[in-house]
């Protein structure tokens, strides 16, 4: 599984959010190796008096996900999302940063149950 916040002030048009949170979310899923249903893409514009004064747009990708991916993979990840935001805004237009978070299953819970402890389960 994978999570996934954007935020920043690069600004989609509403009739494009859609296809952009389906471009990053492809991103990730095949970076990082997963099905594509295992994946939540959260995207969280803000207007420019709400952002740091930049050069050009830029848009911050907080990637939680399990602790099983190899740097690999991560460096996969940095480079599909860069491609995919080059490929929505134009090459160059935005500036992706992409932030890793790694979490055990001691760290997350689902439906009110500890992953940890769902696993032992079974």
């Amino acid at each position: 599984m994978a999570t996934v916040i954007i935020t920043g002030n690069a600004q989609v048009e509403q009739q494009h959010e859609e296809e952009f949170v389906a471009k990053v979310g492809d991103a990730v899923t095949s970076a990082l190796g997963l099905p594509s249903n295992l994946k939540s893409i959260h995207f969280y514009p803000l207007a420019a008096s709400r952002f740091t004064k930049k050069e050009k747009p830029e848009l911050t990708f907080f990637v939680y996900t399990a602790p099983d991916k190899t740097t690999e993979q991560k460096r996969q990840l940095v480079a599909n999302v860069g491609k995919a935001v080059d490929a929505f805004f134009g090459e160059g237009k935005v500036t992706s940063v992409v932030i890793v978070k790694i979490h055990s299953d001691e760290n997350v819970g689902v439906n009110g149950v500890l992953r940890l402890d769902a696993k032992a389960q079974g």
